[in-house]
Protein backbone atom coordinates (compact mmCIF):
# COMPACT_ATOMS: atom_id res chain seq x y z
CA UNK A 1 0.00 0.00 0.00
CA UNK A 2 0.80 3.13 -0.72
CA UNK A 3 1.51 5.82 2.28
CA UNK A 4 -1.49 8.62 1.71
CA UNK A 5 0.94 11.60 2.72
CA UNK A 6 3.90 11.27 0.52
CA UNK A 7 2.84 8.16 -2.01
CA UNK A 8 5.98 5.62 -0.22
CA UNK A 9 5.26 2.52 -0.76
CA UNK A 10 4.83 0.65 3.27
CA UNK A 11 3.46 -2.60 4.42
CA UNK A 12 0.03 -2.97 4.99
CA UNK A 13 -0.55 -2.38 8.72
CA UNK A 14 1.51 0.42 9.45
CA UNK A 15 -0.21 2.94 11.15
CA UNK A 16 2.45 5.43 10.63
CA UNK A 17 4.41 5.90 7.41
CA UNK A 18 8.15 4.96 8.19
CA UNK A 19 9.59 8.21 5.76
CA UNK A 20 7.63 10.88 6.01
CA UNK A 21 5.83 9.78 9.39
CA UNK A 22 2.28 10.78 8.64
CA UNK A 23 -0.64 8.57 10.53
CA UNK A 24 -2.40 6.17 7.70
CA UNK A 25 -6.12 5.76 7.17
CA UNK A 26 -8.07 3.30 8.70
CA UNK A 27 -10.39 0.70 7.41
CA UNK A 28 -13.83 0.84 8.45
CA UNK A 29 -14.61 -3.05 10.51
CA UNK A 30 -17.48 -3.10 8.60
CA UNK A 31 -17.70 -1.75 5.22
CA UNK A 32 -13.51 -1.75 4.39
CA UNK A 33 -13.79 1.66 3.48
CA UNK A 34 -10.11 3.74 4.36
CA UNK A 35 -11.28 6.57 6.93
CA UNK A 36 -8.97 9.01 7.95
CA UNK A 37 -7.28 8.90 11.11
CA UNK A 38 -9.38 11.49 12.88
CA UNK A 39 -12.68 9.91 12.02
CA UNK A 40 -14.56 9.00 14.82
CA UNK A 41 -17.32 7.14 12.50
CA UNK A 42 -16.94 5.77 9.07
CA UNK A 43 -18.76 8.25 6.94
CA UNK A 44 -20.07 5.40 4.66
CA UNK A 45 -21.58 3.29 6.88
CA UNK A 46 -21.72 4.73 10.38
CA UNK A 47 -19.74 2.43 11.78
CA UNK A 48 -17.62 3.72 15.47
CA UNK A 49 -14.06 3.39 14.61
CA UNK A 50 -13.17 3.39 18.44
CA UNK A 51 -12.52 -0.01 18.22
CA UNK A 52 -9.75 0.55 15.47
CA UNK A 53 -7.48 3.15 16.52
CA UNK A 54 -4.90 0.92 16.01
CA UNK A 55 -4.05 -1.36 12.98
CA UNK A 56 -3.74 -4.82 13.63
CA UNK A 57 -0.51 -6.66 12.52
CA UNK A 58 -1.06 -9.93 10.69
CA UNK A 59 0.75 -12.64 12.35
CA UNK A 60 3.59 -14.56 10.98
CA UNK A 61 2.26 -18.17 12.27
CA UNK A 62 -2.01 -17.71 11.40
CA UNK A 63 -3.87 -19.84 14.43
CA UNK A 64 -7.12 -20.29 14.35
CA UNK A 65 -9.59 -17.33 15.72
CA UNK A 66 -11.86 -18.51 18.23
CA UNK A 67 -15.93 -18.51 17.50
CA UNK A 68 -17.54 -15.84 18.15
CA UNK A 69 -20.87 -15.12 17.53
CA UNK A 70 -21.98 -12.85 15.35
CA UNK A 71 -23.33 -9.53 17.17
CA UNK A 72 -23.39 -7.46 14.76
CA UNK A 73 -26.09 -9.09 12.94
CA UNK A 74 -28.96 -7.55 12.83
CA UNK A 75 -32.45 -8.13 11.66
CA UNK A 76 -34.53 -5.65 9.76
CA UNK A 77 -36.35 -4.32 6.54
CA UNK A 78 -34.61 -3.14 3.91
CA UNK A 79 -35.15 -2.30 0.49
CA UNK A 80 -33.29 -4.15 -2.10
CA UNK A 81 -32.07 -2.81 -5.28
CA UNK A 82 -30.14 -4.60 -8.27
CA UNK A 83 -29.16 -2.67 -11.26
CA UNK A 84 -27.61 -4.71 -14.75
CA UNK A 85 -26.58 -3.15 -18.10
CA UNK A 86 -28.47 -4.56 -20.86
CA UNK A 87 -26.21 -6.08 -23.85
CA UNK A 88 -23.11 -6.13 -21.87
CA UNK A 89 -21.94 -9.25 -23.43
CA UNK A 90 -22.36 -8.20 -26.94
CA UNK A 91 -21.49 -4.31 -26.01
CA UNK A 92 -17.92 -6.19 -24.62
CA UNK A 93 -17.39 -7.81 -28.01
CA UNK A 94 -17.44 -4.17 -29.79
CA UNK A 95 -15.05 -2.40 -27.56
CA UNK A 96 -11.65 -2.81 -26.49
CA UNK A 97 -11.26 -4.23 -22.71
CA UNK A 98 -9.42 -0.75 -21.71
CA UNK A 99 -12.49 1.17 -23.06
CA UNK A 100 -14.96 -0.78 -21.68
CA UNK A 101 -13.49 -0.22 -18.21
CA UNK A 102 -13.34 3.32 -18.85
CA UNK A 103 -17.23 3.31 -19.82
CA UNK A 104 -18.73 0.58 -16.76
CA UNK A 105 -16.45 3.01 -13.89
CA UNK A 106 -18.61 6.17 -16.07
CA UNK A 107 -21.71 4.26 -15.95
CA UNK A 108 -20.92 2.82 -12.21
CA UNK A 109 -20.23 6.50 -10.95
CA UNK A 110 -23.52 7.83 -12.41
CA UNK A 111 -25.67 5.17 -10.78
CA UNK A 112 -23.37 5.39 -7.06
CA UNK A 113 -24.63 8.84 -7.39
CA UNK A 114 -28.09 8.36 -8.01
CA UNK A 115 -27.96 5.36 -5.01
CA UNK A 116 -26.36 8.14 -2.74
CA UNK A 117 -28.21 10.98 -3.62
CA UNK A 118 -31.32 9.16 -2.14
CA UNK A 119 -30.10 7.86 0.96
CA UNK A 120 -28.97 4.77 -0.50
CA UNK A 121 -25.64 2.71 0.11
CA UNK A 122 -23.83 0.85 -2.30
CA UNK A 123 -23.11 -2.42 -1.30
CA UNK A 124 -21.15 -4.03 -3.98
CA UNK A 125 -20.57 -4.57 -7.90
CA UNK A 126 -20.86 -7.53 -9.62
CA UNK A 127 -19.60 -7.73 -13.01
CA UNK A 128 -22.05 -5.04 -14.67
CA UNK A 129 -24.59 -5.06 -12.19
CA UNK A 130 -24.83 -2.67 -8.54
CA UNK A 131 -26.27 -3.87 -5.72
CA UNK A 132 -27.87 -1.13 -3.17
CA UNK A 133 -29.55 -0.79 0.05
CA UNK A 134 -32.38 1.44 0.94
CA UNK A 135 -32.70 0.74 4.77
CA UNK A 136 -29.44 -0.07 5.77
CA UNK A 137 -26.66 0.22 7.45
CA UNK A 138 -29.23 3.85 7.68
CA UNK A 139 -32.81 3.32 8.17
CA UNK A 140 -35.04 5.91 6.58
CA UNK A 141 -39.00 6.26 7.31
CA UNK A 142 -39.56 6.11 3.40
CA UNK A 143 -36.36 3.94 1.77
CA UNK A 144 -39.01 2.28 -0.52
CA UNK A 145 -39.97 5.75 -1.85
CA UNK A 146 -36.01 6.18 -2.10
CA UNK A 147 -35.38 2.96 -3.92
CA UNK A 148 -37.44 3.98 -6.64
CA UNK A 149 -36.42 7.66 -7.05
CA UNK A 150 -32.77 6.70 -7.48
CA UNK A 151 -33.89 3.46 -9.59
CA UNK A 152 -35.79 6.43 -12.10
CA UNK A 153 -32.89 8.58 -11.74
CA UNK A 154 -30.14 6.15 -12.81
CA UNK A 155 -31.94 5.12 -16.31
CA UNK A 156 -31.96 8.69 -16.77
CA UNK A 157 -28.22 8.93 -16.14
CA UNK A 158 -27.52 5.99 -18.21
CA UNK A 159 -29.28 7.60 -20.94
CA UNK A 160 -26.84 10.60 -20.41
CA UNK A 161 -24.35 8.56 -20.21
CA UNK A 162 -25.06 6.35 -23.50
CA UNK A 163 -25.25 9.87 -25.52
CA UNK A 164 -21.87 10.58 -24.00
CA UNK A 165 -20.58 7.31 -25.57
CA UNK A 166 -22.21 7.24 -28.74
CA UNK A 167 -19.65 7.89 -30.96
CA UNK A 168 -17.76 4.75 -29.66
CA UNK A 169 -20.13 2.38 -28.10
CA UNK A 170 -22.75 2.90 -30.98
CA UNK A 171 -25.76 1.17 -29.20
CA UNK A 172 -28.08 2.81 -26.38
CA UNK A 173 -27.18 1.95 -22.58
CA UNK A 174 -30.30 0.45 -20.80
CA UNK A 175 -30.49 -0.61 -17.69
CA UNK A 176 -33.09 -3.12 -16.04
CA UNK A 177 -33.74 -2.93 -12.48
CA UNK A 178 -35.26 -4.88 -9.13
CA UNK A 179 -36.45 -3.88 -6.03
CA UNK A 180 -37.44 -5.59 -3.22
CA UNK A 181 -38.72 -4.73 0.22
CA UNK A 182 -38.44 -7.38 3.26
CA UNK A 183 -36.55 -8.43 6.41
CA UNK A 184 -32.83 -9.15 5.53
CA UNK A 185 -30.12 -9.98 8.01
CA UNK A 186 -27.01 -7.12 8.06
CA UNK A 187 -23.56 -7.56 9.54
CA UNK A 188 -20.08 -8.30 8.41
CA UNK A 189 -19.94 -11.55 5.64
CA UNK A 190 -16.97 -13.29 4.72
CA UNK A 191 -13.78 -14.90 6.57
CA UNK A 192 -12.43 -13.81 9.63
CA UNK A 193 -10.25 -10.53 9.00
CA UNK A 194 -11.54 -10.14 5.63
CA UNK A 195 -15.60 -9.48 6.14
CA UNK A 196 -17.20 -6.47 4.88
CA UNK A 197 -20.81 -5.17 5.69
CA UNK A 198 -23.21 -6.72 3.45
CA UNK A 199 -26.84 -8.64 3.94
CA UNK A 200 -28.26 -11.56 3.07
CA UNK A 201 -32.10 -12.97 3.44
CA UNK A 202 -34.67 -14.33 0.76
CA UNK A 203 -35.32 -10.43 0.04
CA UNK A 204 -31.96 -10.06 -1.67
CA UNK A 205 -32.81 -12.86 -3.84
CA UNK A 206 -36.05 -12.03 -4.95
CA UNK A 207 -35.00 -8.41 -6.35
CA UNK A 208 -32.20 -9.95 -8.40
CA UNK A 209 -34.57 -12.73 -9.68
CA UNK A 210 -36.70 -9.53 -10.80
CA UNK A 211 -34.11 -7.84 -12.38
CA UNK A 212 -33.70 -10.73 -14.32
CA UNK A 213 -37.19 -10.63 -15.79
CA UNK A 214 -36.85 -6.80 -16.29
CA UNK A 215 -36.75 -6.03 -19.56
CA UNK A 216 -34.89 -2.97 -21.49
CA UNK A 217 -35.19 0.41 -19.06
CA UNK A 218 -37.77 -1.94 -17.26
CA UNK A 219 -38.03 -1.58 -13.09
CA UNK A 220 -39.70 -4.54 -11.40
CA UNK A 221 -40.98 -4.33 -7.74
CA UNK A 222 -42.05 -7.28 -5.72
CA UNK A 223 -45.60 -6.68 -3.78
CA UNK A 224 -44.54 -5.05 -0.18
CA UNK A 225 -42.45 -2.62 -2.58
CA UNK A 226 -45.56 -1.77 -4.54
CA UNK A 227 -47.78 -1.59 -1.35
CA UNK A 228 -45.82 0.61 0.43
CA UNK A 229 -44.88 3.08 -2.68
CA UNK A 230 -48.18 3.34 -4.49
CA UNK A 231 -49.76 6.36 -2.94
CA UNK A 232 -46.31 7.81 -4.78
CA UNK A 233 -45.90 6.39 -8.16
CA UNK A 234 -47.90 4.59 -11.18
CA UNK A 235 -47.45 1.09 -11.87
CA UNK A 236 -48.54 -1.88 -14.37
CA UNK A 237 -49.49 -4.63 -12.89
CA UNK A 238 -48.12 -7.92 -14.28
CA UNK A 239 -49.54 -10.24 -12.49
CA UNK A 240 -48.65 -13.32 -10.45
CA UNK A 241 -44.95 -14.36 -11.78
CA UNK A 242 -42.68 -17.47 -11.78
CA UNK A 243 -39.75 -16.41 -10.52
CA UNK A 244 -36.32 -18.77 -11.03
CA UNK A 245 -35.25 -20.47 -7.96
CA UNK A 246 -38.47 -20.08 -5.98
CA UNK A 247 -41.74 -21.31 -4.95
CA UNK A 248 -44.80 -20.60 -5.49
CA UNK A 249 -45.77 -17.47 -8.09
CA UNK A 250 -44.61 -13.58 -6.94
CA UNK A 251 -47.15 -10.60 -8.10
CA UNK A 252 -44.55 -8.61 -9.83
CA UNK A 253 -45.24 -4.25 -10.64
CA UNK A 254 -43.71 -2.60 -13.45
CA UNK A 255 -42.87 1.35 -12.32
CA UNK A 256 -43.93 3.33 -14.81
CA UNK A 257 -43.05 6.70 -13.16
CA UNK A 258 -44.39 9.49 -10.46
CA UNK A 259 -48.10 10.29 -10.09
CA UNK A 260 -49.26 13.38 -11.04
CA UNK A 261 -51.07 13.58 -7.70
CA UNK A 262 -49.65 11.46 -5.07
CA UNK A 263 -51.90 9.85 -2.21
CA UNK A 264 -50.90 10.43 1.19
CA UNK A 265 -49.29 7.60 2.96
CA UNK A 266 -50.80 7.67 5.87
CA UNK A 267 -54.63 6.97 6.50
CA UNK A 268 -57.66 4.72 6.14
CA UNK A 269 -59.96 7.07 3.69
CA UNK A 270 -59.23 4.07 1.44
CA UNK A 271 -61.00 1.51 3.15
CA UNK A 272 -63.78 4.03 3.75
CA UNK A 273 -62.68 4.48 7.70
CA UNK A 274 -62.36 8.51 8.73
CA UNK A 275 -62.19 9.64 12.09
CA UNK A 276 -62.68 13.01 13.60
CA UNK A 277 -59.14 14.23 15.85
CA UNK A 278 -59.51 13.28 19.11
CA UNK A 279 -57.78 13.92 22.51
CA UNK A 280 -55.95 17.10 21.24
CA UNK A 281 -58.58 20.14 22.19
CA UNK A 282 -56.33 21.71 25.05
CA UNK A 283 -53.55 21.48 22.35
CA UNK A 284 -56.00 23.37 19.21
CA UNK A 285 -57.51 25.72 21.73
CA UNK A 286 -53.59 26.87 22.71
CA UNK A 287 -52.55 27.42 19.06
CA UNK A 288 -55.56 29.47 18.56
CA UNK A 289 -54.97 31.74 21.51
CA UNK A 290 -51.34 32.18 20.41
CA UNK A 291 -53.07 33.26 16.61
CA UNK A 292 -55.42 35.71 18.01
CA UNK A 293 -52.42 37.54 19.88
CA UNK A 294 -50.15 37.76 16.73
CA UNK A 295 -53.23 39.02 14.92
CA UNK A 296 -53.82 41.64 17.92
CA UNK A 297 -50.31 42.80 16.89
CA UNK A 298 -47.47 40.27 19.01
CA UNK A 299 -45.73 38.34 17.26
CA UNK A 300 -46.07 34.67 18.00
CA UNK A 301 -42.93 31.55 17.87
CA UNK A 302 -44.63 28.31 18.27
CA UNK A 303 -42.85 24.77 18.94
CA UNK A 304 -45.14 21.88 18.34
CA UNK A 305 -42.80 18.80 18.91
CA UNK A 306 -43.82 14.99 19.26
CA UNK A 307 -42.19 12.02 17.43
CA UNK A 308 -43.21 10.55 14.20
CA UNK A 309 -47.28 9.69 14.10
CA UNK A 310 -48.00 11.67 17.13
CA UNK A 311 -50.84 13.47 15.73
CA UNK A 312 -48.36 17.01 14.51
CA UNK A 313 -49.86 17.15 11.20
CA UNK A 314 -53.60 16.22 12.53
CA UNK A 315 -53.25 18.98 14.75
CA UNK A 316 -51.66 21.54 12.14
CA UNK A 317 -54.29 20.63 9.61
CA UNK A 318 -56.94 21.14 11.90
CA UNK A 319 -55.86 24.59 13.58
CA UNK A 320 -54.92 25.57 9.57
CA UNK A 321 -58.64 24.98 8.90
CA UNK A 322 -60.10 26.75 11.56
CA UNK A 323 -57.79 30.25 10.90
CA UNK A 324 -58.84 29.95 7.38
CA UNK A 325 -61.98 31.03 8.99
CA UNK A 326 -62.36 34.61 7.55
CA UNK A 327 -65.02 35.47 10.59
CA UNK A 328 -62.64 34.78 12.91
CA UNK A 329 -59.68 35.81 11.61
CA UNK A 330 -60.09 38.52 8.49
CA UNK A 331 -57.59 38.98 6.33
CA UNK A 332 -55.45 36.02 7.36
CA UNK A 333 -53.41 34.51 4.72
CA UNK A 334 -51.74 31.45 5.63
CA UNK A 335 -48.09 29.68 3.85
CA UNK A 336 -47.48 25.97 4.70
CA UNK A 337 -43.62 24.89 3.70
CA UNK A 338 -42.35 21.35 4.08
CA UNK A 339 -38.38 20.85 4.79
CA UNK A 340 -37.45 17.98 2.48
CA UNK A 341 -36.27 14.05 4.17
CA UNK A 342 -33.41 14.31 1.72
CA UNK A 343 -31.95 17.32 3.52
CA UNK A 344 -31.65 20.80 2.13
CA UNK A 345 -29.72 22.72 0.75
CA UNK A 346 -28.60 26.03 1.77
CA UNK A 347 -31.65 27.95 2.45
CA UNK A 348 -33.80 25.23 1.22
CA UNK A 349 -36.24 25.61 3.89
CA UNK A 350 -36.87 29.27 3.06
CA UNK A 351 -37.28 28.48 -0.70
CA UNK A 352 -39.90 26.30 0.12
CA UNK A 353 -41.71 29.14 2.14
CA UNK A 354 -40.77 31.37 -0.99
CA UNK A 355 -42.49 28.97 -3.30
CA UNK A 356 -45.25 28.41 -1.56
CA UNK A 357 -46.08 32.28 -1.11
CA UNK A 358 -45.58 33.11 -5.21
CA UNK A 359 -46.28 29.62 -6.36
CA UNK A 360 -43.07 28.51 -7.99
CA UNK A 361 -43.01 25.25 -9.04
CA UNK A 362 -39.81 22.82 -7.88
CA UNK A 363 -39.08 22.71 -11.78
CA UNK A 364 -40.13 26.04 -12.68
CA UNK A 365 -36.88 27.57 -14.66
CA UNK A 366 -35.48 30.68 -14.02
CA UNK A 367 -37.87 32.90 -16.18
CA UNK A 368 -41.12 31.71 -15.12
CA UNK A 369 -39.43 32.16 -11.54
CA UNK A 370 -38.95 35.45 -12.41
CA UNK A 371 -41.62 36.51 -13.55
CA UNK A 372 -43.74 35.12 -10.51
CA UNK A 373 -41.80 36.81 -8.32
CA UNK A 374 -41.75 40.23 -9.77
CA UNK A 375 -46.17 39.65 -9.92
CA UNK A 376 -45.74 38.97 -6.13
CA UNK A 377 -43.23 41.96 -5.66
CA UNK A 378 -45.07 44.72 -7.80
CA UNK A 379 -48.36 43.43 -5.43
CA UNK A 380 -46.54 44.29 -2.07
CA UNK A 381 -46.32 47.86 -3.94
CA UNK A 382 -42.58 47.25 -4.33
CA UNK A 383 -41.02 50.01 -7.13
CA UNK A 384 -39.49 48.81 -10.31
CA UNK A 385 -35.70 49.58 -8.81
CA UNK A 386 -36.43 47.28 -5.37
CA UNK A 387 -37.46 44.70 -7.31
CA UNK A 388 -34.45 44.29 -9.82
CA UNK A 389 -32.60 44.62 -6.32
CA UNK A 390 -34.62 41.65 -4.79
CA UNK A 391 -35.19 39.39 -7.83
CA UNK A 392 -31.03 37.96 -7.86
CA UNK A 393 -31.40 37.53 -4.00
CA UNK A 394 -34.24 35.62 -4.05
CA UNK A 395 -33.33 33.19 -7.07
CA UNK A 396 -30.16 32.66 -5.35
CA UNK A 397 -32.13 31.57 -2.21
CA UNK A 398 -34.34 28.98 -4.82
CA UNK A 399 -31.09 27.27 -5.80
CA UNK A 400 -31.04 28.98 -9.41
CA UNK A 401 -27.58 30.56 -8.85
CA UNK A 402 -27.35 33.98 -10.50
CA UNK A 403 -28.43 33.54 -14.14
CA UNK A 404 -27.85 37.38 -14.77
CA UNK A 405 -24.64 37.74 -12.63
CA UNK A 406 -25.64 40.23 -10.16
CA UNK A 407 -23.92 38.67 -7.60
CA UNK A 408 -21.12 37.94 -9.10
CA UNK A 409 -18.71 40.55 -7.09
CA UNK A 410 -20.20 40.24 -3.62
CA UNK A 411 -18.91 38.41 -0.98
CA UNK A 412 -19.97 36.05 0.70
CA UNK A 413 -20.64 37.33 4.65
CA UNK A 414 -22.16 40.38 2.48
CA UNK A 415 -24.29 38.16 0.31
CA UNK A 416 -25.80 36.37 3.49
CA UNK A 417 -26.59 39.73 5.28
CA UNK A 418 -28.20 41.21 1.93
CA UNK A 419 -30.78 37.63 1.73
CA UNK A 420 -31.10 38.69 5.79
CA UNK A 421 -32.44 41.94 4.90
CA UNK A 422 -34.23 41.06 1.77
CA UNK A 423 -36.12 38.62 3.75
CA UNK A 424 -36.82 41.25 6.53
CA UNK A 425 -38.01 43.86 4.16
CA UNK A 426 -40.87 41.71 1.93
CA UNK A 427 -42.20 40.44 5.19
CA UNK A 428 -42.28 43.49 6.50
CA UNK A 429 -43.86 44.35 3.41
CA UNK A 430 -46.44 41.77 3.37
CA UNK A 431 -47.35 41.94 7.29
CA UNK A 432 -48.57 45.53 6.29
CA UNK A 433 -51.28 44.20 4.05
CA UNK A 434 -52.89 41.45 6.91
CA UNK A 435 -51.90 39.25 9.27
CA UNK A 436 -49.81 36.06 8.34
CA UNK A 437 -49.74 32.60 9.66
CA UNK A 438 -46.49 30.53 8.65
CA UNK A 439 -46.46 27.01 9.27
CA UNK A 440 -43.06 24.82 8.63
CA UNK A 441 -43.39 21.53 8.74
CA UNK A 442 -40.36 18.88 9.81
CA UNK A 443 -37.83 21.24 10.59
CA UNK A 444 -35.87 18.89 12.26
CA UNK A 445 -34.78 18.14 8.65
CA UNK A 446 -33.94 22.43 8.17
CA UNK A 447 -31.11 23.65 7.10
CA UNK A 448 -28.71 25.96 9.10
CA UNK A 449 -28.74 29.09 6.73
CA UNK A 450 -32.72 28.64 7.20
CA UNK A 451 -32.86 28.75 10.97
CA UNK A 452 -30.39 31.35 10.87
CA UNK A 453 -32.85 33.68 8.40
CA UNK A 454 -35.82 33.12 10.54
CA UNK A 455 -34.18 33.30 13.71
CA UNK A 456 -33.30 36.68 12.18
CA UNK A 457 -36.76 37.69 10.98
CA UNK A 458 -38.83 36.96 14.11
CA UNK A 459 -36.43 38.73 16.35
CA UNK A 460 -36.95 41.89 14.18
CA UNK A 461 -40.57 41.39 13.72
CA UNK A 462 -41.95 41.45 17.42
CA UNK A 463 -44.63 43.89 17.00
CA UNK A 464 -45.94 42.15 13.85
CA UNK A 465 -49.28 40.43 13.23
CA UNK A 466 -47.28 37.21 12.58
CA UNK A 467 -47.09 33.73 13.97
CA UNK A 468 -44.43 31.04 13.12
CA UNK A 469 -45.69 27.75 13.94
CA UNK A 470 -42.67 25.10 13.35
CA UNK A 471 -43.59 21.27 14.05
CA UNK A 472 -40.65 18.65 14.26
CA UNK A 473 -39.61 15.91 16.15
CA UNK A 474 -37.56 15.48 19.62
CA UNK A 475 -33.49 16.08 18.53
CA UNK A 476 -30.85 15.57 20.82
CA UNK A 477 -29.04 18.91 19.92
CA UNK A 478 -30.89 22.60 21.21
CA UNK A 479 -34.06 23.86 19.63
CA UNK A 480 -33.68 24.37 16.14
CA UNK A 481 -35.59 27.44 16.70
CA UNK A 482 -35.84 29.97 19.23
CA UNK A 483 -36.47 33.78 19.68
CA UNK A 484 -35.16 36.45 22.74
CA UNK A 485 -37.83 38.74 21.10
CA UNK A 486 -40.81 37.20 20.77
CA UNK A 487 -43.23 35.13 22.51
CA UNK A 488 -41.83 31.76 22.31
CA UNK A 489 -45.11 28.66 23.11
CA UNK A 490 -43.71 25.45 23.61
CA UNK A 491 -46.43 22.55 22.79
CA UNK A 492 -45.47 18.58 23.44
CA UNK A 493 -47.31 16.40 22.20
CA UNK A 494 -47.74 12.76 23.86
CA UNK A 495 -49.33 9.83 23.32
CA UNK A 496 -52.99 9.71 23.56
CA UNK A 497 -54.57 8.23 26.80
CA UNK A 498 -55.97 4.68 26.67
CA UNK A 499 -59.25 6.35 26.95
CA UNK A 500 -59.00 8.11 23.85
CA UNK A 501 -57.41 5.67 21.51
CA UNK A 502 -60.35 3.26 22.51
CA UNK A 503 -62.28 6.38 21.27
CA UNK A 504 -60.42 6.82 18.17
CA UNK A 505 -61.33 2.85 17.30
CA UNK A 506 -64.79 3.27 17.92
CA UNK A 507 -65.05 6.28 15.49
CA UNK A 508 -63.55 4.54 12.97
CA UNK A 509 -65.64 1.14 12.75
CA UNK A 510 -68.57 2.94 14.17
CA UNK A 511 -71.62 0.08 14.84
CA UNK A 512 -68.56 -2.48 13.99
CA UNK A 513 -66.68 -1.78 16.96
CA UNK A 514 -68.77 -3.75 19.26
CA UNK A 515 -67.86 -6.52 16.88
CA UNK A 516 -64.13 -6.75 17.23
CA UNK A 517 -62.83 -8.70 20.05
CA UNK A 518 -62.25 -7.27 23.29
CA UNK A 519 -58.49 -9.13 22.82
CA UNK A 520 -58.04 -7.74 19.42
CA UNK A 521 -58.58 -4.16 20.56
CA UNK A 522 -56.16 -4.32 23.71
CA UNK A 523 -53.03 -5.55 21.86
CA UNK A 524 -54.11 -3.13 18.81
CA UNK A 525 -53.62 -0.07 21.21
CA UNK A 526 -51.34 -1.65 23.71
CA UNK A 527 -48.68 -2.63 20.61
CA UNK A 528 -49.80 1.43 19.39
CA UNK A 529 -48.64 2.61 22.60
CA UNK A 530 -50.97 5.78 21.98
CA UNK A 531 -49.47 7.09 18.86
CA UNK A 532 -52.07 7.53 16.40
CA UNK A 533 -50.88 6.80 13.07
CA UNK A 534 -49.45 3.10 14.69
CA UNK A 535 -52.96 2.26 15.43
CA UNK A 536 -53.76 3.22 11.93
CA UNK A 537 -51.21 1.15 10.36
CA UNK A 538 -51.70 -1.79 12.40
CA UNK A 539 -55.21 -1.49 11.20
CA UNK A 540 -53.96 -1.31 7.74
CA UNK A 541 -51.67 -4.18 8.24
CA UNK A 542 -54.97 -6.35 9.42
CA UNK A 543 -56.88 -5.34 6.61
CA UNK A 544 -54.25 -6.05 4.24
CA UNK A 545 -53.72 -9.74 5.74
CA UNK A 546 -57.49 -10.36 5.21
CA UNK A 547 -58.14 -10.44 9.25
CA UNK A 548 -60.20 -7.62 8.93
CA UNK A 549 -62.47 -7.56 5.44
CA UNK A 550 -65.65 -5.93 4.38
CA UNK A 551 -67.94 -6.78 2.66
CA UNK A 552 -69.34 -3.66 1.37
CA UNK A 553 -71.58 -3.19 4.14
CA UNK A 554 -70.09 -4.39 7.21
CA UNK A 555 -67.38 -5.08 8.41
CA UNK A 556 -66.50 -8.78 10.04
CA UNK A 557 -63.09 -10.50 11.47
CA UNK A 558 -61.72 -13.38 9.82
CA UNK A 559 -60.40 -15.18 13.24
CA UNK A 560 -59.63 -13.69 17.17
CA UNK A 561 -56.27 -15.45 17.04
CA UNK A 562 -54.52 -13.48 14.45
CA UNK A 563 -51.15 -11.80 16.37
CA UNK A 564 -50.71 -8.09 15.69
CA UNK A 565 -47.84 -7.30 14.57
CA UNK A 566 -45.77 -4.03 13.81
CA UNK A 567 -46.33 -3.05 9.88
CA UNK A 568 -42.88 -2.96 8.20
CA UNK A 569 -42.96 0.57 7.75
CA UNK A 570 -43.35 1.31 11.35
CA UNK A 571 -40.27 -0.99 11.68
CA UNK A 572 -38.64 1.47 9.52
CA UNK A 573 -40.12 4.54 11.52
CA UNK A 574 -38.63 3.18 14.77
CA UNK A 575 -35.42 2.53 12.75
CA UNK A 576 -34.64 5.80 11.94
CA UNK A 577 -35.48 7.28 14.94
Amino acid sequence: MECAGCGFDIQSGFAFCPRCGAKQPLSCAGCGYACQPDFAFCPRCGTSLAGTAQPVLKPIVEVAAPEKSDSDADRRPVTVLFADLCGFTTLSEQIDPEVMRVLQNELFEEMTQAVETYGGFVDKFVGDALLALFGAPVAHEDDPIRALNAALDMIDRATEVGTRWHSRARVPLRLHIGINSGPVVTGGFGAVGAKSYSVTGDTVNTAQRLQSMAGENDILVGPLTYRLTRHAFAFDSLGAQTLRGKSGNVHVHRLTGLLEAPHTARGLENFGLQAPMIGRDAELSRLLTCLDLACGGAAQLVRLIGEAGIGKSRLANEFVTIAGNAGRFPGLAIRKATCSPLGEQSYGTLAAVVRSAYGVGERDDPDRTRQLLSTGFRALDFTQEDVEGLLPLFLHVLGLGDPDGALRHIEPEQLRRQIFYAVRTVFERRLGQGPLLLVIEDLHWADAASLEVLRFMMDRLERSRLMLLAIYRPTSQTDPLNSDRVSVTVQRLGPLMAADGQKLLAAFFGEAHGKLPVSMRKRILDRAGGNPLFIEEILRGLIDMGTLHHDGQHWHVATEDTDVDIPVNLQALLLAR
